[in-house]
């Protein structure tokens, strides 16, 4: 496999979490900590451009939480912040990285015993995406 735009996507379940978010420095930060009522989702897009360059890797992500008590769900646009749903991106991007609140989208998720599933679509109008569609 070739080391160059090496790919990977993965998915991660928190449960009984809940995102506290601030701000630190101008930039938005999130901690996750317990909470029996909440479980949280971060999605990883993860490129390796270069491994021996330091900071030749590309990182998206999406993360969010959601009442234990769901077992489908739906937002839209606004309602996102329901879920506390960040995007961050993560690069030497001069100036266009970090975290970003999610305020344009859709979110369908549906929760069993077995399985957690979520569909998205959103827009990030602040800085340059690559992933605007999960299906996980």
């Amino acid at each position: 496999m070739d080391s160059i735009n090496n790919t990977a996507k993965k998915m991660y379940l928190f449960k009984n979490k809940k995102l506290e978010l601030s701000e630190s420095y101008g930039s938005l930060v999130y901690k996750m900590v317990d909470n029996e009522k909440t479980n949280v989702i971060q999605f990883l897009y993860e490129k390796d451009m270069d491994k021996v360059a330091y900071d030749g890797g590309y990182k998206e992500e999406i993360i969010f939480e959601f009442p234990n008590s769901v077992s489908e769900q739906n937002y839209k646009d606004v309602e996102l912040q329901n879920t506390k749903m960040l995007f961050g991106r993560y690069c030497f991007c001069r100036g266009k990285t970090g975290l970003y609140y999610v305020k344009e989208g859709q979110l369908h998720l549906k929760v069993s015993k077995k399985e957690t599933y979520f569909e998205l679509h959103f827009t990030i109008n602040e800085v340059p995406q690559v992933i605007n569609e999960i299906s996980y």
